[in-house]
């Protein structure tokens, strides 16, 4: 028989082990497969019953659940009024950090509520809705053989109008477990090698007298005999272009019309199902917080920010940027048909989005650190293997004439083959030959940038990336708008006829509601009630609508009523975004 602090070292060992499986101990962050996030996520609900809450919000096609987290103290009924935030991720079936970026913050959330005074205060006043991967079935192309990169959902669409549906797909010609690219050689191509880096392509500007060389190509076969490659592949729907506003008909990622899919419907009905979501945050393509987004004022149908709620985005833009470690602004623009710009321009509602990571920001993150992405002169450059194709294109940079000046159409992608050479080799195939039996006497080379290069980053970045963005997600929830009674004046005016003056008060620091929540009507103003009957009333109304009330401001609003043989009246406040509160108005006490 085992000694019993042997026992006890072994029962000890198996519960971190666990722990460590579910994300909870010890575990530094890794992408997470389907599997994974829905073992994490159930944990994390069976670890701390008393605030998080996990439900299916549907099931896709490929039978995987929709999860939908929620975090909370207290009965439904009262999280259901408190201000809330909901975040979004993964409704691009490419985004892997998203996903990571949620469960890791949702953990933190979960497991400081008992030991972090902040993150308790902030659990007992605020819900937080969290959709950490809308699209699962797209997401799981990251996990499998060969891996390819896909944003949309599976369901098959006739993309090219031939009647048939993903009948021409991209195929792992050389097989190596990845579906890149192929360039193939053609004279009549619009593609020209790039005069600085021969491993990238670049278009040809004809009005600048260049001649392009090469096609581009994903990697496969022409499998329905049409002279074009791959275009008709698995797959149909972006679920980040699926929303109405900006939706685009006919688009052929776009779904045959908005909100058409079961999981953005399933979406989009929660958000209506919850008008008491002040703030979204949506991890996608689009991105308003790298950039400040232009603002204009208000038309309809509105094509940019309204110009009231401009400096909003513009003052969490920046701070976004100093939690990430970023020193500028970087290019970013939004896409149509997004939850995102959904949520603001059609919901009213301060909606937030970002890339989660991108070449980009890992370019201008490596400067800021002090390990620039551009080598030293003296550094030397990893170039691709020296095969046959490469020492063709050497040969050519040497003899073709060198530009006057710099090119920069394609100085991103350059600064980031640099970056990937000294720190991510496996985000680029090198280029090699490739015998294509649909190009007999062409050359074709198989490489490019990897699936997922320009999306996922190393699993070693995880962990700061991911810290800093749940530090900004906690800093966005405190903020969120608080109404309450800042004081009550009440003055006896004689004969059971008081003056009550009440300031209504917003402790929070965004407003109540943002100009574009008022232009569209859904966000409903603030109402201040006096709960007396209307004959009483002499002066005022018994509900009063307040417009915007701005963070860390009040209103004042006033009555004159009659209240014979009554001690006290009660005051309810009932705002859509900043809460419900009620106090009473003592009468008793009042002051001729």
């Amino acid at each position: 028989m085992l000694p019993r602090v042997s026992l006890f070292y072994f029962w000890l060992v198996g519960l971190l082990w666990m722990l460590s499986g579910w994300g909870l101990v010890g575990a530094e962050p890794a992408y997470l497969d389907h599997k994974t996030l829905t073992r994490d996520a159930r944990a994390l609900a069976r670890s701390h019953p008393a605030i998080v809450h996990l439900e299916s919000a549907c099931v896709t096609t490929q039978k995987n659940d929709v999860w939908r987290l929620e975090l909370g103290s207290g009965p439904e009924a009262e999280r259901r009024v408190r201000p809330a935030m909901l975040i979004v991720a993964g409704i691009e079936g490419n985004d892997q950090v998203g996903p990571v970026s949620v469960m890791r913050w949702l953990e933190t959330l979960a497991g400081g509520y008992q030991g972090d005074d902040r993150i308790k205060h902030l659990l007992d006043t605020t819900t937080v809705y969290a959709w950490p991967r809308v699209n699962p079935d797209a997401a799981g192309h990251f996990f499998a053989k060969p891996r390819v990169e896909i944003a949309t959902n599976d369901k098959p669409v006739d993309d090219d109008h031939d009647g048939l549906v993903d009948e021409d797909g991209p195929e792992d010609l050389n097989g190596d477990g990845l579906i890149t690219w192929m360039r193939v050689e053609d004279p009549e191509g619009e593609y020209m090698l790039d005069p600085v880096d021969a491993r990238l392509l670049l278009k040809a500007d004809r009005f600048k007298g260049e001649r392009g060389g090469w096609q581009l190509w994903t990697e496969g076969r022409d499998n329905d005999g049409d002279k074009r490659w791959n275009e008709d592949g698995p797959g149909g729907v972006n679920f980040n272009r699926n929303f109405p506003y900006g939706y685009r008909f006919f688009a052929t990622d776009a779904g045959r019309h908005p909100i058409s899919e079961v999981e953005t419907r399933a979406l989009a009905d929660f958000v209506i199902a919850h008008p008491n979501i002040a703030v979204a945050f949506t991890f996608g393509a689009a991105d308003n917080l790298v950039q400040t987004p232009k603002g204009e004022a208000p038309k309809r149908p509105p094509t940019a920010l309204h110009e009231e709620d401009l400096a909003w985005y513009r003052e969490l833009g920046k701070s976004w940027r100093e939690t990430l470690g970023l020193k500028k602004e970087l290019s970013a623009s939004t896409e149509p048909g997004t939850f995102s710009d959904w949520i603001y321009f059609h919901r009213g509602r301060l909606s937030l989005a970002a890339r989660p990571w991108s070449p980009a920001l890992q370019l201008e993150l490596a400067k800021t650190q002090g390990t620039d992405a551009k080598p030293k002169d003296d550094a030397p450059r990893k170039e691709a293997a020296p095969d046959d194709s490469t020492k063709r294109d050497q040969a050519k940079d040497k003899s073709a004439d060198k530009p006057k000046e710099t090119d920069n159409r394609n100085e991103e992608d350059r600064a980031f083959l640099k970056w990937i050479d000294q720190h991510a080799t496996n985000l680029f195939v090198p280029w090699k030959k490739f015998d294509h039996p649909d190009f007999p006497t062409q050359t074709v080379e198989i490489g490019g940038f990897a699936p997922y290069a320009r999306t996922a980053p190393p699993p070693a970045l995880l962990a700061d990336l991911t810290e800093k963005q749940g530090r900004f997600l906690t800093e966005l929830a405190g903020k969120l708008p608080r109404i309450g009674v800042h004081r009550i004046e009440v003055k006896h005016l004689g004969e059971s006829v008081y003056d009550i003056t009440a300031h209504i008060e917003n402790t929070g620091v965004l407003p109540t509601q943002l100009a574009q929540g008022g232009l569209t009507r859904e966000v409903l103003p603030t109402r201040v009630i006096l709960k007396t009957d209307t004959k009483n009333i002499l002066s005022g109304q018994r509900t009063v609508m307040l417009d915007a009330i701005q963070g860390h401001a009040a209103k004042e609003v006033r009555w004159v009523v009659r209240a014979k043989g009554e001690s006290k009246l009660d005051l309810e406040i009932v705002s859509a975004l900043a809460g419900h509160t009620q106090t009473a108005v003592q009468l008793k006490q009042a002051q001729r």
